[in-house]
C-alpha cells in the first residue's frame, strides 16, 4: 500500500454493510488496482463480492455517494421526538395558526380600507367637477337669503312665553 493511503479496512465479521466514509475509503483503493487480478484479490481480502464495488461506483456516478469530506454534517431524523419537542411543535402550530388568522384579518382589513379609499377619491372626484349651481338672488331680496350656508343668517331671538 502506498504511503498517504488510507489503510482499507479488513472485514472480519459478516456484518453486510460498510458506512458511507467506508465505501469511499474503499472506492478509492479499488480505483489503485490496475493489474490484471488486483481487483478480484481486493474483493476477496476485503470479504466483498466482485459486484459490490461495482454497484458503488454507479452510486457514485449517479451522486447517490458522495465524498464524505465533502459532506457537511448531515444528520438522520431521529425516531419519534421528544415529549418536550412534541410540546414545542404543538405550540409552534397554534402560533402559526393563529398568526394566519391574524394575517387573513389584516389582508381583508387592508383590501376594505383600499376600497373605501377609492370610492372616496371618486367621490371627491365627481364633487369637484359637479359644484352647487347658484342662482342669482330674486330682485327684492338680499344675497345672504339664497346662499345656502345657514351660519350667516341672523340669529333669531328667542320667544319669551
Amino acid at each position: 500500500m502506498m504511503d498517504g493511503q488510507q489503510e482499507v479496512p479488513f472485514r472480519t465479521s459478516r456484518q453486510k454493510w460498510f458506512t458511507a466514509e467506508q465505501k469511499w475509503a474503499l472506492l478509492l483503493e479499488y480505483d489503485q488496482c490496475l493489474d490484471r487480478g488486483s481487483k478480484s484479490a481486493f474483493c476477496r481480502r476485503v470479504g466483498i463480492w466482485k459486484g459490490t464495488p461495482l454497484e458503488w461506483l454507479r452510486q457514485r456516478a449517479d451522486g447517490r455517494l458522495v465524498d464524505p469530506a465533502t459532506v457537511e454534517n448531515m444528520t438522520k431524523p431521529r425516531g419519534r421526538p421528544s415529549w418536550d419537542e412534541r410540546q414545542e411543535l404543538e405550540r409552534l402550530r397554534r402560533e402559526n395558526e393563529s398568526l394566519q388568522r391574524r394575517l387573513e384579518q389584516s389582508e381583508a382589513a387592508a383590501d376594505v380600507l383600499g376600497k373605501a379609499a377609492a370610492l372616496l377619491e371618486a367621490l371627491s372626484k365627481s364633487a369637484e367637477n359637479e359644484q352647487p349651481r347658484q342662482s342669482p338672488p330674486l330682485p327684492g331680496r338680499p344675497g345672504w337669503l339664497s346662499d345656502p350656508d345657514t351660519s350667516r343668517l341672523p340669529s333669531i331671538p328667542p320667544k319669551n312665553s
